[in-house]
């Protein structure tokens, strides 16, 4: 901030050459840098010249203190990708019935708890799409989740939602990688990287699945499965094989070849009118980090 101010000096005429006191106050992490200039019109090029100096050391010393802020990363209990399943197999009711799944769960008593329970007594969350090889689209950017107004504006945004469509097929390895390269630079810490992905049929393109999950692992990311078992011939593996089969086999598949790492499981989708619940209990467990609700029927499998 800038303050200029003419003085009258003797029997109170102004100086033909404009003297003056200038006084400059410059704030740079907290603390005041002062300075008075006085003389004529020259000296006032010398103050315009010494406010541009300073001024410039001033914003490149609250740069500096912006940039270490902005690289302070804000602690969390966990940090949660959901990957939705959004691959042509997936019908238009079954999409909606997804994300409407998900946006109840947020809403619900239980899930606020569980996220209160920690010892942030916050998580972070961001929502993704996924099908084929290089077909993943973000839908809801990180968010952190610490009280029922940030969980409900999540569901609300989540709400509006029109869910995708994407084509080229069923790339769970890429959807995982994918999922994982959200972690990086989040702006947010944690003990805890989960990557939450939903899927009704097995991997038919890009990387092997298994692959990729090893070395997620290996970063200490861990996995967990959402198979959608109910549907009567399992469309998205008969895609894949070119046959029919039981809803176990989807299961075993996800247990096999997709979830991994520390406490990872699956939580299989039995019923469509399971959907919603099959989601509030893979998410209770998930936040919570523990096995305190392998108990709820019908039960997660761990790997």
């Amino acid at each position: 901030m800038m303050q200029q101010s003419f003085r009258s000096v003797e029997g109170g005429a102004w100086p033909p050459f404009g003297v003056f006191l200038s006084r400059v106050e410059l704030k740079a992490r907290g603390s005041t840098m002062l300075l008075e200039f006085r003389g004529n019109v020259f000296w006032s090029q010398c103050l315009r010249l010494s406010i541009i100096t300073l001024a410039s050391l001033a914003f490149a010393e609250a740069s500096a203190e912006n940039k270490t802020n902005a690289g302070s990363d804000i602690p969390v209990d966990l940090e949660l990708v959901i990957a939705l399943d959004v691959s042509t197999s997936m019908d238009r009711e079954e999409r909606l019935l997804q994300r409407d799944g998900f946006a109840a769960a947020f809403r619900d008593a239980d899930i606020l708890r569980a996220i209160l329970s920690g010892p942030n007594r916050r998580i972070a969350v961001t929502f993704t799409e996924w099908a084929g090889t290089s077909r993943q689209n973000v839908i809801l950017e990180w968010s952190v989740v610490s009280d029922a107004a940030s969980a409900e504006a999540l569901a609300d945004r989540l709400d509006v939602r029109i869910p995708g469509r994407l084509p080229m097929g069923t790339s769970i390895g890429d959807a995982m990688r994918h999922a994982a390269s959200l972690f990086h630079d989040n702006g947010h810490t944690s003990q805890r990287r989960v990557i939450d992905i939903s899927g009704d049929g097995i991997n038919n393109s890009g990387p092997d699945p298994a692959l990729i999950r090893d070395a997620l692992v290996a970063q200490g990311i861990t996995i967990n499965g959402l198979p959608i078992t109910y549907k009567p011939l399992l469309e998205g593996v008969a895609d894949a094989v070119g046959m029919p089969l039981p809803p176990h086999y989807l299961i075993d598949y996800f247990s096999r070849a997709v979830i991994g790492g520390t406490g990872s499981f699956v939580e299989p989708v039995p019923a469509i009118e399971e959907f919603g619940a099959a989601i509030r209990r893979k998410l209770l467990r998930e936040i919570r980090g523990s096995n305190e609700v392998a108990a709820l029927q019908p039960g997660p499998l761990n790997r």
